[in-house]
């Protein structure tokens, strides 16, 4: 990183011997670590969800509810750790709420999941700096969510709780399915989903009434992830809404589909019968790990469970292409079970400080909680903290 880079970042973060640390608080000056930040990434096996690309492009569509708190360490001129936090304020109760979160999840809106901090060779000095600096930071919650559950981040837990108050960590199910290295990828799956999609395949393919494409050029891309979104809206109209509304949340999608499938690594799988799209499954290659990031459904289709065929779709093409597993997503749907998936535990680290540490105590005193409760702050307080 060139002087000038270095004089953008702000400087009031303390130093442990032999260890520089800076924070980079502006969006605008997050591209200039992009190489240091992605060679650290692959060194360090982080998710593609930890990537430059994917965190630039959520700041990018998100900046008008969160800013960049971007931890880096470094000793002698390298990169060595790197923690992508980011600060989110609201009000809740007339309290101040300051959430520092990781970037891509904590704002309700695009939650992305396999997340974390970055410590070369897992090394605690490094997180120690991390923890450090985030002591300077201007946050009252803590709110680490869908955390890979690796050594980092454990160690970064214990720091975390030797400081300031803190939950339990709390485990988050993230399925995914071990592909068979050849042969039907349904035999991973039960024997009443085999039936299912075999019989649904059956009926269509004899009839002429279904097709299958990948998209993967760029705009191709952007297109069908719009699509995505579209009809993810329409599907939830008369359900309670869809996320999609927010244009912000549906142009993150569409760009970030486009930037990944620009590096190769984004496609999107689509069923159609009788010439309309039935299903989309938007995946992502990350290792030999195939992800599914999101699968939308048209209703119309239900009869043939369309959601199934592009999750066989998908998986049939991961497992051809060599991928040894099928990542599912955090959060444990039933149909992910169904088609062999086994959890693989996320972690979420939550602590409070500050006004929001006091709040927490003064509304366990006795005869307090019943007036919190019955203002309704407590739930605005809990709602905000867990939101």
């Amino acid at each position: 990183m060139t002087m000038e880079q270095m004089g953008k970042l702000d400087r009031s973060v303390r130093r442990r011997v032999g260890l520089n640390v800076q924070v980079v608080d502006r969006t605008e000056d997050v591209p200039s670590i992009q190489a240091e930040w992605e060679a650290l990434r692959k060194r360090c096996r982080g998710s593609i969800f930890s990537s430059f690309d994917w965190g630039i492009e959520w700041l990018r569509h998100f900046d008008r509810i969160a800013q960049p708190r971007i931890v880096m360490v470094e000793e002698d001129g390298e990169l060595v750790g790197l923690a992508p936090f980011t600060l989110m304020e609201h009000r809740a109760v007339g309290i101040r709420m300051r959430k520092l979160s990781m970037i891509g999840n904590g704002a309700g809106v695009a939650e992305l999941y396999d997340l974390g901090i970055m410590a070369l060779d897992e090394r605690e000095d490094v997180v120690d700096a991390i923890v450090d600096a985030m002591d300077e930071l201007e946050w009252n919650v803590l709110h680490l969510n869908e955390l890979r559950g690796d050594e980092v981040n454990h160690a970064l837990y214990r720091r975390v709780a030797e400081r300031w108050e803190t939950d339990e960590i709390v485990e988050i199910p993230c399925p995914r399915t071990d592909l068979p290295r050849e042969g039907d990828v349904l035999e991973v799956a039960s024997s009443r989903t085999r039936r299912t999609i075999r019989k649904a395949v059956e009926v269509l393919e004899r009839d002429s009434r279904v097709s299958y494409r990948t998209v993967d050029l760029p705009e191709e891309t952007a297109d069908a992830a719009e699509l995505y979104a579209l009809q993810h809206m329409e599907r939830w109209s008369e359900k309670g809404g869809s996320i999609f509304s927010n244009e912000n949340l549906s142009e993150f999608l569409r760009d970030v589909m486009r930037a990944t499938s620009e590096e190769g690594r984004g496609m999107i799988y689509e069923v159609w019968i009788d010439g309309t799209l039935a299903s989309q499954m938007l995946c992502l290659e990350d290792g030999d790990l195939m992800r599914a990031y999101r699968v939308g459904m048209n209703d119309r289709f239900a009869e043939f469970s369309p959601g199934n065929l592009v999750a066989h779709y998908a998986m049939r093409e991961a497992q051809e292409a060599g991928f040894i597993q099928f990542d599912f997503g955090a959060g444990p749907e039933e149909f992910k079970y169904r088609l062999g998936a086994k959890d693989v535990p996320l972690m979420r680290i939550q602590a409070k400080r500050g006004t929001v540490k006091a709040m927490a105590k003064i509304s366990s005193l006795p005869g307090m909680k019943r007036l919190v409760d019955r203002s309704g702050a407590r739930e605005q307080a809990l709602k905000a903290f867990h939101r």
